[in-house]
């Protein structure tokens, strides 16, 4: 029986997605969200460095290229900030304790 290999790309995305819910730093900067200045940057992570190795051990572009890649696809596609993020922010808060990624 031949063993199948998930994807290292998809692992990162699904690492640091798990990460960002738990309220840890992401180990590859996959996760995106918009800051208190409206800008999309990458949720918490650990090390710039570190990041940019992990992420070209798999593939990645560097984090600071996927950045823009990010912040031009949000322009393209006329995304913006929420209006009140800290609302947003709050009310994600709530659903992650809702649905056990963080304790209350």
């Amino acid at each position: 029986m031949q063993e199948k290999q998930a994807d290292p790309k998809n692992l990162a995305y699904l690492t640091d997605r798990i990460a960002v819910l738990e309220g840890s730093q992401q180990l590859y900067g996959s996760q995106f969200d918009w800051d208190e200045s409206g800008e999309l940057k990458p949720n918490r992570f650990d090390d710039l460095d570190r990041v940019n190795q992990r992420r070209a051990s798999i593939g990645l572009n560097s984090l600071e290229d996927q950045t823009a890649v990010m912040a031009r696809r949000a322009r393209n596609d006329n995304e913006s900030p929420p209006m009140n993020l800290k609302k947003r922010n709050r009310e994600m808060d709530e659903w992650r304790k809702l649905v056990g990624w963080i304790t209350p």
